[in-house]
């Protein structure tokens, strides 16, 4: 390596997959930039659950309990069809305890808070646009917006479904991400006495969803999920009656979060994923997160499985002497991507096969789902719950 090629590490994108990578590279004596385009952390309205088996990975890194501090324990699953009738309650406390740490739901924007916190100074760089990415033998270099660049031993695109790092491992081969057919409204709402504080509950429409859980402080996260076409927008006035519209056959609480809730802090977001890919590696660049394995949100696994990648990278790149073992580097980085394409492929296709499950609008195919529900045993409900969380990265 030429001696004006620093040993470290680029990230781009501080998701909750970046910022994890970044915690866990500096544990293992590396140097790390993270580097996120937007000006200032946080998104309003995005809820997230974090799973057991994330909290697992974020343990071993010393940063677990930050995000248990900020986030809310659920014990309970509870799904209901679209008139209120129970049809399976699955025992997430239950099965989290077996494992040894709790299933937890918070805020996007405090995942990202709690994880920031435990960054070294000068780490994060907050307004730094990556535009392309190039490498040579000696190591890779970032471009940025502004004008500025920095060089690195090896570079993670961790920057999303529609990221800039993607672009420069697949070239005119990467494939544009796949419309679910689902749009999701959603938001945060300040509410007492709706929800039980260690639960999250969905409902069953015909065609669509009504999803809520608790994300700290008496603040509750929902979402509506609906069969719609790609690219719609919200109307200028009367969002709240739209979504009413939508909301006709589930019961008054769904109305009741979405009337509480400002028109202007409502999003509208339109669900993709992206098939497995063959590769995340093109020489001393890796990608990470959504970047790599872009899913829908159905299994509740994004976040978590984002997570799971930074742990299990810096496990593979503290075996390169700092970055200084170029055979090693190489070694690193296929070792990281076989240790998870198979985890994270499954996720993705989970999630995308329950997604089509929930959105049936088919009246038939419906009350079979229902009815199969209802006869669960609590055996296979348990079942259930563990075959995703179980896995150690």
């Amino acid at each position: 390596m030429v001696a004006d090629t620093p040993r470290r590490a680029l990230i781009i994108g501080a998701g909750p997959g970046g910022l994890t990578a970044a915690i866990a590279l500096s544990r293992v004596g590396i140097e790390t930039l993270l580097f996120e385009r937007a000006p200032e952390l946080g998104q309003v309205g995005a809820g997230l659950g974090v799973q057991s088996n994330a909290l697992r990975a974020l343990m071993k890194i010393g940063v677990g309990d930050r995000l248990m501090d900020a986030g809310t324990e659920l014990r309970n699953q509870e799904i209901y069809d679209s008139g209120g009738r129970l049809l399976l309650q699955l025992p997430q406390g239950e099965v989290a305890d077996a494992f040894g740490t709790p299933a937890i739901s918070l805020l996007r924007a405090d995942v990202q808070l709690a994880l920031v916190g435990a960054l070294d100074d000068g780490v994060l760089q907050m307004g730094a646009e990556c535009i392309r990415v190039e490498q040579d033998p000696d190591g890779v270099t970032a471009h940025f917006a502004d004008g500025r660049t920095e060089r690195g031993a090896v570079l993670i695109g961790a920057d999303g479904g529609r990221s800039v790092v993607r672009k420069h491992v697949y070239g005119d081969a990467d494939r544009p991400p796949r419309y679910s057919g689902v749009t999701i409204w959603r938001s945060v709402v300040q509410l007492d006495g709706v929800l039980p504080d260690d639960t999250a509950r969905g409902y069953l429409g015909t065609g669509q969803t009504f999803v809520m859980f608790p994300v700290g402080r008496q603040r509750i996260y929902w979402g509506i999920g609906k069969r719609e076409p790609e690219g719609g927008t919200n109307p200028t006035q009367g969002l709240h009656q739209l979504l009413h519209d939508h909301l006709r056959e589930f019961p008054e609480m769904a109305h009741q979060v979405v009337t509480a809730t400002p028109e202007p802090e409502i999003i509208r977001t339109d669900i993709y994923d992206r098939d497995p890919e063959e590769t995340w590696v093109k020489g001393r660049v890796a990608l990470l997160g959504d970047a790599a394995h872009m899913t829908t949100p159905f299994v509740g696994q994004g976040a978590g499985i984002s997570m799971e990648d930074g742990v299990r990278l810096s496990k593979e790149l503290a075996l390169t002497d700092g970055l200084r073992d170029q055979r090693m580097l190489a070694h690193a980085l296929e070792a990281y991507e076989q240790a998870r394409m198979d985890r994270c492929a499954k996720v993705v296709l989970s999630s995308r096969r329950r997604g089509k499950v929930l959105f049936w609008r088919n009246r038939e195919l419906r009350a079979v789902r229902n009815a199969g529900m209802r006869c669960i045993p609590a055996s296979a409900r348990h079942s259930m719950l563990a075959s995703s969380i179980d896995y150690e990265v």
